[in-house]
């Protein structure tokens, strides 16, 4: 629809144009005129003989870049880079910047989309020029900061990439501490490749300072704090994190249990383990508390707790423990059917019944049209370990 628009704007600004100049040269320049008139059907005529590439060339050739012509240049170079044309793209906007007498902000926002189409060449030096060069005269200064922004992410650059995010919070405003605070997060990782521990807790100082919330930064102190043996430490973090969000436990679980052996802290870590069994309801915890109980009251104990459990809670993984401890010499236990047939009820209720073979729309009903691609026929039953 864009491109129907911008050929039909080309032409009648062309045709526009032919008048205007009909109208005000002489009988001399009229001749010269006649051309354009002839170029303009020319255009036309790919147009209509279904050849946009050409009728474009054509009306871009006729079409001078005035103040008045600016935006429908503008609009073809973005059309171009849209359509993947880049160096097309490129030509419009630098053809546009050479052209004197037009207004600043015309020109900057030329110079803005050239440095897009420079980004989308891959060409980030020439990129990153421009888009300092804009925020230097505070030209559109917000949009050429997110550009740069943009590029030395790319290029994970990021302490550039942090100059670039605390600029343009100062200057619109926008929140950016988050973003800030993984930049920093990002330094502190490359500082421990590099066996630099004290630099990278340097950095996590200062991604708190940009963002106090930040759980990326107290996985990597409690990293740290575990590398360099100080597990009460790392436990006090890890213990954090799960405070700050329950969502995390099961990344924690095996590096806290780890800490907590270590620092000889069993009993700490078993009582947090319970009190967090009572906010998050995941069964990775469950399957800690049942390696737990077999170590200490034995594997009988152990899968009766577990089966227990999963009573109220099936689980696939939950039931595949409960396998492996009964191969190992556990417990028949008398719920242990009815956990399987749970678990393989749960399971069925979400699984679709049918699946289009055109363009993969699944759901629980059969239909003869499918509702998402509108093809006929196409649905068929699924068949394999959850379906037929």
């Amino acid at each position: 629809m864009i491109e129907v628009l911008l050929f039909a704007l080309i032409p009648a600004a062309a045709w526009t144009g032919w008048i205007l100049a009909r109208n005000k040269f002489s009988r001399g320049e009229r001749k010269r005129n006649h051309h354009f008139s002839s170029r303009y059907f020319q255009g036309l005529n790919y147009l209509l003989d279904e050849q946009p590439d050409k009728a474009i060339a054509v009306f871009i050739e006729m079409a001078e870049v005035t103040a008045d012509t600016v935006e429908t240049h503008l609009a073809l170079g973005s059309l171009f880079r849209r359509r993947g044309e880049v160096e097309r793209a490129i030509r419009v906007h630098q053809n546009i910047i050479s052209k004197p007498g037009l207004q600043e902000r015309q020109k900057t926002r030329a110079l803005l989309e050239l440095g897009e189409d420079y980004m989308r060449a891959g060409l980030f030096d020439r990129a990153e020029n421009l888009f300092s060069e804009l925020t230097e005269r505070e030209s559109h200064a917000p949009s050429a900061l997110r550009h740069l922004l943009d590029i030395y992410q790319q290029e994970k650059d990021w302490e550039k990439a942090l100059q670039q995010a605390q600029k343009l919070e100062a200057m619109s405003d926008e929140k950016m501490g988050l973003v800030m605070a993984h930049f920093c997060c990002e330094l502190a990782e490359i500082d421990l490749a590099a066996d630099k521990p004290v630099a990278a807790r340097k950095h996590l100082r200062q991604a708190r300072r940009y963002f106090p919330e930040c759980v990326r930064a107290r996985f990597i102190l409690a990293k740290i704090a575990s590398q360099q043996e100080m597990y009460s430490e790392a436990l006090d973090v890890f213990e954090e994190i799960a405070e700050m969000d329950v969502e995390h436990i099961p990344e924690i679980l095996e590096s806290y249990l780890a800490c907590a052996e270590k620092a000889a802290e069993n009993p700490r870590a078993l009582a947090k383990i319970d009190s967090w069994a009572e906010k998050y309801d995941g069964v990775s915890l469950l399957l800690s508390q049942t390696d737990i109980i077999r170590e200490q009251q034995g594997l009988d104990a152990a899968t009766r707790n577990l089966a227990e459990a999963l009573t109220q809670r099936p689980s696939v993984k939950g039931l595949d423990r409960l396998i492996e401890l009964k191969l190992e010499g556990g417990p028949e236990t008398e719920s242990g059917d009815e956990i399987l047939r749970a678990v393989a009820q749960k399971l069925l209720v979400r699984q679709p019944s049918y699946r289009c073979t055109h363009c993969g729309y699944a759901g629980h009903s059969h239909h003869w049209q499918c509702p998402s691609c509108k093809n006929w026929s196409t649905t068929r039953i699924i068949r394999g370990v959850l379906g037929e």
